[in-house]
């Protein structure tokens, strides 16, 4: 798996910087987990600052695009982001009911 951030701004408002990520890969669409551990070790990002968003990957192609939300601190990531993209995430375990 190959990535290459194609466009890169600024979001003040959220205090974020908003990625668009062009992902090679083989096989199937990877999943948030694998795209997060390798944005982790490529620019150095907190596992607990970013999100990435959504992974859209055209009807038979290798390429995906994805979208990434790098925030200044945590607690702005949680305060921001809904409940079910940090879900996705790992961010936030819900428990379950008996």
């Amino acid at each position: 798996m190959e990535l290459t951030i194609v466009n890169e701004k600024e979001n003040p408002l959220f205090s974020r910087k908003e990625l668009e990520v062009k992902v090679t890969h083989d096989g199937g669409t990877p999943k948030i987990s694998e795209v997060r551990d390798k944005l982790s070790a490529l620019k150095s990002f907190k596992m607990d600052s970013f999100v990435v968003r959504s992974i859209e990957t055209g009807y038979g192609k290798d390429e995906s695009v994805v979208k990434v939300f790098v925030y200044s601190d945590p607690n702005t990531l949680m305060r921001v982001e809904q409940k079910y993209v940090l879900k996705r995430n790992g961010l936030i375990v819900e428990k379950e009911e008996n």
